[in-house]
């Protein structure tokens, strides 16, 4: 039997600060250091405080829904849907503003609405017996057809409060304020991951789900927990877009969800599930936006942006296993 995942269960975790950086997560401080430097000789426009701001605006609506993915990745599997969900609970907040409900009854209800749409594809997961690939596909064609539906297929604008305006458009000190929530959010989540039974069951099922139920926990409960808390997530990053933008449209959050997983993979999460790293999820994100930005400076045709990154996704993906191949070769030698 593997005790992998009871090993995991029994461990103490640190905040995700490890007093030693493993490999990889070295080699993404060290990709993102080449960045900066070549991209400040290649561009004087690059390492000014406002692109860089502009670059972590762009990155913090990814690197949100990256933190979601990063939990559901850890258990092994994948939430195709988080884009959809964050573009449908975007429109919900802002049409209720334009029924001049109050703000925080709508901020509310968005986010009950991520967290049935989360629940709702755990269950379907757990209950059915479906693929969380399969599963959450199909939740995310479904919400996407709902909005197009719902809006007829064109934006509508949100008659926004300005305390409303100020989640998505704000700044604290010069700092945008979705840059201060994801912060925040990231904070949190680390004592969720790292100290709380919640993480740690987490990563255990993702590394041995036989060793977790033979523990005693209950695994279709966690899952749904799990999906929730990505739908929650995915909502909060719907409500700061929907702030944002002030104008609702049915394309949006559309194509986050390969961004989320991007992040979370160049982050170094496990594609396999059992391991998850929160911080290294939001240095993805920035490097991901950041290679965007000096494209964009570059004058790079955006058309290139979509195959860069399909190339950074694959990078990413191959590194761990090829290093695992490599390890194994030499102890075997």
């Amino acid at each position: 039997m593997d005790n992998k995942g009871l090993e995991v269960i029994q461990k103490h975790h640190s905040y995700g600060v490890p007093l030693k950086f493993d490999r990889y997560l070295t080699g993404i401080f060290i990709v993102l250091a080449v960045i900066m430097v070549v991209m400040s000789f290649a561009s004087e426009h690059f390492l000014t405080i406002t692109n860089l701001l502009n670059v972590l605006q762009q990155a913090t609506f990814i690197m949100i829904l990256g933190f979601g993915m990063t939990f559901v990745l850890s258990t092994g599997g994948i939430d195709l849907s988080v884009g959809s969900i964050c573009g449908i609970c975007g429109g919900m907040v802002a049409w209720l503003l334009n029924q001049e409900v109050n703000v925080f009854i709508a901020i509310s209800a968005a986010l009950l609405l991520g967290v049935l749409i989360g629940a709702t594809n755990g269950i379907i997961i757990t209950k059915l017996n479906l693929s969380p690939f399969m599963a959450t596909l199909a939740m995310m064609i479904i919400i996407r057809g709902v909005l197009y539906v719902w809006t007829g297929s064109i934006p509508f604008r949100s008659y926004m409060t300005e305390g409303f305006q100020f989640i998505g458009n704000g700044r604290i000190l010069g700092v945008q304020f979705p840059v201060i929530v994801a912060a925040a959010l990231l904070i949190l989540l680390l004592v969720v991951y790292r100290k709380m039974k919640f993480g740690r069951h987490i990563l255990a099922l993702g590394s041995s789900e036989e060793s977790v139920r033979i523990s005693g926990i209950k695994v279709d409960r966690l899952l749904i927990k799990v999906y929730a808390l990505s739908g929650l997530i995915a909502a909060v990053a719907g409500i700061l877009l929907a702030s944002r933008l002030t104008t609702v449209q049915p394309e949006m959050g559309r194509g986050y969800e390969l961004e989320a997983i991007a992040a979370a993979i160049i982050g170094g999460t496990a594609l396999n599930g059992g391991k998850g790293t929160l911080i290294g999820t939001a240095i993805g994100a920035v490097i991901l936006y950041l290679i965007k930005n000096a494209m964009n400076l570059l004058n790079v045709d955006p058309f290139w942006e979509t195959i860069v990154v399909g190339f950074i996704i694959l990078l990413a993906a191959t590194v761990p296993v090829l290093t695992g191949y490599f390890k194994g070769k030499l102890k075997n030698s």
